[in-house]
């Protein structure tokens, strides 16, 4: 996952395509995907956050709590330069060749359903053993309904997803 959608680094500066809101919410999201790496750590809170559409930023405080983070390093990183130097990253991984959001990549190729199909197209990439959300698809409803609201909603922003 990388939160960043349809945002440029221009001077340094990063420049939300829906407005300064847009890129706040994308630095909370970007500090707890850095400081909980696993996705069934950072995923709920980031469900939580885009759930809440334009209302994210007052629910910060319930979406880190609902999904079990603490509050004080997000807003530590958030109210940093680390949330900064998080930004520059995103934009360094999000593809610059993109034309719009979700940007879904699977083992860095382009999701030919966009998202839509996202539970196949991963299954099918997958070499391993079946882990439990490919065996049972029941696991993974949360990320197929987050990737239909993104696609729909205003506020779309980009979604990478790696096998």
């Amino acid at each position: 996952m990388v939160p960043y959608g349809n945002a440029r680094m221009e001077s340094g500066k990063v420049s939300c395509q829906h407005g300064e809101e847009e890129c706040e919410g994308n630095r909370w999201e970007q500090c707890a995907i850095a400081h909980y790496p696993d996705a069934s750590d950072y995923f709920p809170f980031y469900y939580c956050m885009e759930s809440e559409g334009d209302r994210m930023l007052h629910n910060v405080k319930k979406c880190a709590s609902d999904a079990n983070l603490d509050y004080g390093i997000l807003s530590t990183c958030y109210n940093g330069a680390e949330s900064e130097e998080l930004q520059k990253k995103a934009a360094a991984m999000t593809p610059s060749d993109h034309q719009y959001v979700p940007w879904v990549l699977i083992n860095g190729v382009k999701s030919p359903s966009d998202g839509d199909n996202i539970l196949e197209e991963v299954c099918s990439a997958y070499t391993g053993e079946a882990p439990k959300a490919v065996r049972v698809a029941g696991e993974v409803e949360g990320l197929e309904t987050l990737l239909r609201l993104e696609n729909g909603s205003s506020g779309a922003r980009s979604t990478k997803v790696v096998v």
